[in-house]
Protein backbone atom coordinates (compact mmCIF):
# COMPACT_ATOMS: atom_id res chain seq x y z
CA UNK A 1 0.00 0.00 0.00
CA UNK A 2 1.20 3.54 -1.02
CA UNK A 3 0.69 6.75 0.69
CA UNK A 4 -2.75 8.09 0.74
CA UNK A 5 -3.83 10.55 -1.83
CA UNK A 6 -5.73 13.51 0.44
CA UNK A 7 -6.65 15.65 -3.03
CA UNK A 8 -8.77 12.33 -4.44
CA UNK A 9 -10.75 12.07 -0.88
CA UNK A 10 -11.74 15.66 -1.31
CA UNK A 11 -12.97 15.36 -4.81
CA UNK A 12 -14.87 12.67 -3.47
CA UNK A 13 -15.86 14.62 -0.56
CA UNK A 14 -16.91 17.46 -3.11
CA UNK A 15 -18.85 15.27 -5.35
CA UNK A 16 -20.78 13.99 -2.38
CA UNK A 17 -21.82 17.00 -1.68
CA UNK A 18 -22.80 18.08 -5.56
CA UNK A 19 -25.28 15.05 -5.46
CA UNK A 20 -26.90 16.41 -2.24
CA UNK A 21 -27.25 19.62 -3.79
CA UNK A 22 -28.78 17.79 -7.24
CA UNK A 23 -31.12 16.00 -5.03
CA UNK A 24 -32.39 19.12 -2.94
CA UNK A 25 -32.94 20.97 -6.39
CA UNK A 26 -34.38 18.54 -8.84
CA UNK A 27 -36.37 16.32 -6.14
CA UNK A 28 -37.19 19.15 -2.94
CA UNK A 29 -38.11 21.86 -5.05
CA UNK A 30 -41.24 22.80 -7.04
CA UNK A 31 -39.21 24.11 -10.02
CA UNK A 32 -36.52 21.60 -10.01
CA UNK A 33 -39.02 18.47 -10.10
CA UNK A 34 -41.12 20.92 -13.46
CA UNK A 35 -37.73 20.94 -15.00
CA UNK A 36 -36.69 17.43 -14.25
CA UNK A 37 -39.97 16.05 -15.49
CA UNK A 38 -40.37 18.07 -18.55
CA UNK A 39 -37.11 17.29 -19.18
CA UNK A 40 -37.89 13.44 -19.64
CA UNK A 41 -40.68 14.15 -21.28
CA UNK A 42 -39.23 16.15 -23.86
CA UNK A 43 -36.10 13.78 -24.52
CA UNK A 44 -38.44 10.79 -25.54
CA UNK A 45 -40.62 13.35 -27.35
CA UNK A 46 -37.44 14.35 -29.18
CA UNK A 47 -35.82 11.17 -29.68
CA UNK A 48 -38.18 9.89 -32.37
CA UNK A 49 -36.73 6.28 -33.38
CA UNK A 50 -34.37 6.06 -30.91
CA UNK A 51 -36.87 5.03 -28.38
CA UNK A 52 -36.43 1.51 -30.05
CA UNK A 53 -33.09 1.43 -29.91
CA UNK A 54 -32.76 2.32 -26.17
CA UNK A 55 -35.21 -0.52 -26.00
CA UNK A 56 -32.76 -2.57 -27.63
CA UNK A 57 -29.83 -1.42 -25.30
CA UNK A 58 -30.92 -1.28 -22.10
CA UNK A 59 -32.22 -5.48 -22.86
CA UNK A 60 -28.16 -5.61 -23.09
CA UNK A 61 -27.31 -4.27 -19.71
CA UNK A 62 -27.85 -7.01 -17.76
CA UNK A 63 -25.69 -10.11 -19.43
CA UNK A 64 -23.09 -7.03 -19.92
CA UNK A 65 -23.19 -6.45 -16.44
CA UNK A 66 -22.63 -9.97 -15.79
CA UNK A 67 -20.20 -9.72 -17.80
CA UNK A 68 -17.95 -7.39 -16.90
CA UNK A 69 -18.32 -8.91 -13.09
CA UNK A 70 -16.62 -12.12 -14.38
CA UNK A 71 -13.70 -9.99 -15.78
CA UNK A 72 -13.14 -7.90 -13.17
CA UNK A 73 -12.59 -11.42 -11.34
CA UNK A 74 -10.88 -12.64 -14.57
CA UNK A 75 -8.30 -9.62 -14.05
CA UNK A 76 -8.10 -10.20 -10.20
CA UNK A 77 -7.01 -14.24 -10.55
CA UNK A 78 -4.40 -12.75 -13.17
CA UNK A 79 -2.64 -10.13 -11.25
CA UNK A 80 -0.84 -9.71 -8.10
CA UNK A 81 -1.74 -8.89 -4.75
CA UNK A 82 -5.25 -10.18 -5.39
CA UNK A 83 -6.45 -9.83 -1.73
CA UNK A 84 -6.34 -5.97 -1.95
CA UNK A 85 -7.21 -5.60 -5.37
CA UNK A 86 -10.32 -7.84 -4.78
CA UNK A 87 -11.40 -5.76 -1.78
CA UNK A 88 -11.09 -2.86 -4.11
CA UNK A 89 -12.98 -3.76 -6.63
CA UNK A 90 -15.72 -5.17 -4.08
CA UNK A 91 -16.22 -2.22 -2.39
CA UNK A 92 -16.41 -0.02 -5.99
CA UNK A 93 -18.94 -2.41 -6.98
CA UNK A 94 -21.12 -3.27 -4.06
CA UNK A 95 -20.65 -0.02 -2.36
CA UNK A 96 -22.59 2.13 -4.70
CA UNK A 97 -24.91 -0.79 -5.94
CA UNK A 98 -25.95 -1.01 -2.08
CA UNK A 99 -25.66 2.83 -1.54
CA UNK A 100 -28.04 3.38 -4.23
CA UNK A 101 -30.64 0.91 -3.09
CA UNK A 102 -30.72 2.61 0.37
CA UNK A 103 -31.60 5.70 -0.93
CA UNK A 104 -33.78 4.51 -3.61
CA UNK A 105 -35.83 3.37 -0.90
CA UNK A 106 -35.51 5.88 2.24
CA UNK A 107 -35.30 9.35 0.40
CA UNK A 108 -38.63 10.91 -0.08
CA UNK A 109 -40.41 12.57 -3.12
CA UNK A 110 -42.81 15.48 -1.84
CA UNK A 111 -45.36 15.76 -4.19
CA UNK A 112 -45.17 19.74 -5.63
CA UNK A 113 -45.69 19.41 -9.21
CA UNK A 114 -48.80 16.96 -8.98
CA UNK A 115 -47.17 14.14 -10.18
CA UNK A 116 -47.37 11.80 -8.08
CA UNK A 117 -44.53 9.13 -8.52
CA UNK A 118 -42.39 7.19 -5.96
CA UNK A 119 -38.88 8.15 -5.71
CA UNK A 120 -36.22 7.14 -8.15
CA UNK A 121 -33.10 8.93 -7.08
CA UNK A 122 -30.52 7.60 -8.24
CA UNK A 123 -30.89 5.62 -10.87
CA UNK A 124 -30.09 2.02 -9.40
CA UNK A 125 -29.90 1.05 -13.51
CA UNK A 126 -26.91 3.62 -14.11
CA UNK A 127 -25.05 2.73 -10.61
CA UNK A 128 -24.94 -0.93 -11.48
CA UNK A 129 -23.49 -0.75 -14.99
CA UNK A 130 -21.22 2.76 -14.32
CA UNK A 131 -19.73 0.94 -10.92
CA UNK A 132 -19.21 -2.29 -12.97
CA UNK A 133 -17.04 -0.29 -15.37
CA UNK A 134 -15.32 1.24 -13.13
CA UNK A 135 -14.06 -2.03 -11.04
CA UNK A 136 -12.59 -3.09 -14.58
CA UNK A 137 -10.71 0.02 -14.68
CA UNK A 138 -9.50 -0.17 -11.57
CA UNK A 139 -8.37 -3.54 -11.97
CA UNK A 140 -6.74 -3.27 -15.33
CA UNK A 141 -3.42 -2.92 -16.22
CA UNK A 142 -2.04 0.84 -17.16
CA UNK A 143 -1.38 0.15 -20.33
CA UNK A 144 -5.03 -0.71 -20.84
CA UNK A 145 -6.80 1.35 -18.95
CA UNK A 146 -7.35 3.24 -22.08
CA UNK A 147 -9.70 0.98 -24.06
CA UNK A 148 -11.33 0.43 -20.41
CA UNK A 149 -11.89 4.29 -20.37
CA UNK A 150 -13.48 4.49 -24.56
CA UNK A 151 -16.07 1.85 -24.00
CA UNK A 152 -16.73 1.80 -20.46
CA UNK A 153 -17.52 5.96 -20.99
CA UNK A 154 -19.86 4.98 -24.41
CA UNK A 155 -21.51 2.46 -22.00
CA UNK A 156 -22.16 4.52 -19.34
CA UNK A 157 -23.74 7.09 -21.79
CA UNK A 158 -25.78 4.97 -23.79
CA UNK A 159 -27.02 3.80 -20.42
CA UNK A 160 -27.48 7.02 -19.18
CA UNK A 161 -29.72 8.31 -22.31
CA UNK A 162 -31.72 4.87 -22.74
CA UNK A 163 -33.28 5.38 -18.96
CA UNK A 164 -33.77 8.93 -19.45
CA UNK A 165 -35.05 8.75 -22.80
CA UNK A 166 -37.26 5.13 -21.92
CA UNK A 167 -38.84 7.34 -18.86
CA UNK A 168 -37.30 4.74 -16.38
CA UNK A 169 -35.68 7.54 -14.49
CA UNK A 170 -35.27 11.37 -14.43
CA UNK A 171 -32.12 13.40 -15.69
CA UNK A 172 -31.40 14.27 -12.07
CA UNK A 173 -31.19 10.41 -11.21
CA UNK A 174 -28.74 9.41 -13.46
CA UNK A 175 -26.70 12.45 -12.29
CA UNK A 176 -27.18 11.62 -9.06
CA UNK A 177 -25.92 8.02 -9.92
CA UNK A 178 -22.92 9.47 -11.83
CA UNK A 179 -22.34 11.66 -8.91
CA UNK A 180 -22.46 8.28 -6.54
CA UNK A 181 -20.49 6.29 -8.21
CA UNK A 182 -17.62 8.53 -8.75
CA UNK A 183 -17.65 9.64 -5.53
CA UNK A 184 -17.27 5.97 -4.59
CA UNK A 185 -14.00 5.37 -7.04
CA UNK A 186 -12.01 8.62 -6.39
CA UNK A 187 -12.52 7.58 -2.59
CA UNK A 188 -11.25 3.89 -3.29
CA UNK A 189 -8.71 5.16 -5.43
CA UNK A 190 -7.33 7.48 -3.15
CA UNK A 191 -5.38 4.16 -1.21
CA UNK A 192 -3.43 3.41 -4.40
CA UNK A 193 -1.98 -0.12 -3.94
CA UNK A 194 1.30 -1.52 -5.23
CA UNK A 195 0.87 -4.51 -7.78
CA UNK A 196 3.36 -7.11 -7.60
CA UNK A 197 4.36 -9.59 -10.43
CA UNK A 198 5.32 -13.35 -8.62
CA UNK A 199 7.21 -14.30 -11.30
CA UNK A 200 9.77 -11.11 -10.98
CA UNK A 201 10.00 -11.35 -6.72
CA UNK A 202 13.14 -13.41 -6.93
CA UNK A 203 14.99 -10.87 -8.62
CA UNK A 204 13.93 -8.75 -5.66
CA UNK A 205 16.54 -10.44 -3.35
CA UNK A 206 19.91 -8.99 -3.32
CA UNK A 207 21.39 -12.02 -3.22
CA UNK A 208 19.74 -13.57 -6.53
CA UNK A 209 20.58 -10.40 -8.33
CA UNK A 210 24.13 -10.96 -7.37
CA UNK A 211 23.74 -14.17 -7.83
CA UNK A 212 22.57 -12.89 -11.60
CA UNK A 213 25.64 -10.78 -12.11
CA UNK A 214 28.16 -12.86 -11.74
Amino acid sequence: MTRVEPRRLVAALALLNLGVVVYCLGVLTTAGQTVDQELMVSAETLSGDLVDVCAEFVALIAPVSAAGAVLVVCLIACRGNRIALALRAGIMTLGPIATAWILKYSLDRPNLDGLVQHNSFPSGTLTCVTAIVCAVYLATARRLRIVVAINGAMLILGTAVSVVVLKWHRPSDALGALLLVGCYALAVSAFPIRISNPRHSTLADPDNERLAQV
